[in-house]
Formats: C-alpha cells, structure tokens, sequence
C-alpha cells in the first residue's frame, strides 16, 4: 500500500472512517458500510462506530492482535469511549484528522489514544 497516496488526500468531517472506506475499497476490493453519527460529538461517533462494526451483518469481527489492513479503533478515555479510526500496516496506523493524514507508529498512538480495539472482515 502506497501510504504517501491517502496521505495527499483529504477526507470530509469527521474524516477518519471516510479514510478507512476508501483504503478498503482501493487496496482490498471490499466496501465498507458508511455509517451516520447523530452529531458530530465524539460520543455520537463513537456510537456509529459500534453500530457500524457490531453489526453481525457488516461481517466485521473483533480481533485480540492486529494484523495488516484491519480497522484501529480509539478512544482517549472510557468515559468518552472509541471515536477515531484508522488502518493498522506494520506496526503503524494510518488515521485522518480534520486537515491532514497521518501515519503513526503504535507507541506514540497509544500515548494519545489509550483506548484500542482491532476489527477485521471475517
């Protein structure tokens, strides 16, 4: 996967899952449901996320390791709960902000984002 390419794009708001959508469907050949938040507060995003990805129908499965090409998703805290998203790739994510794409390695994701989940197509 050529990260430089999605890292010259840009996503609209909140951009990580369109990010996601889009590297699924380019490197993987599979779609991705999109899924609608009620607000753009970090809790109604985080709710879309659970609906978007627990839903048996979605044919996503939780995983205990992450591996290549599956969903990352974060959360700063419990209370707040998962709210970003981004693509796991040897030991980096790639993840969309507002303005920019990043590709991070997972040490210093955690030191902002203690909270991770890995999800994949079963």
């Amino acid at each position: 996967m050529d990260v430089s390419f999605y890292q010259g794009r840009t996503y609209s708001n909140p951009p990580c899952w369109d990010l996601v959508a889009d590297v699924y469907t380019r490197e993987m050949g599979q779609s991705v449901k999109q899924y609608q938040a009620a607000s753009d507060s970090v809790r109604d995003i985080a709710v879309a996320f659970r609906l978007a990805l627990a839903e048996p129908d979605n044919g996503f499965v939780k995983l205990d390791r992450p591996r290549n090409m599956c969903i990352v998703l974060m959360g700063m805290s419990q209370e707040v709960g998962i709210h970003h998203c981004g693509v796991y790739l040897d030991a980096s994510v790639l993840h969309a902000l507002p303005r920019v794409v990043l590709f991070q390695d997972m040490a210093s994701l955690r030191d902002e984002y203690p909270l991770i989940e890995y999800w994949s197509k079963a």
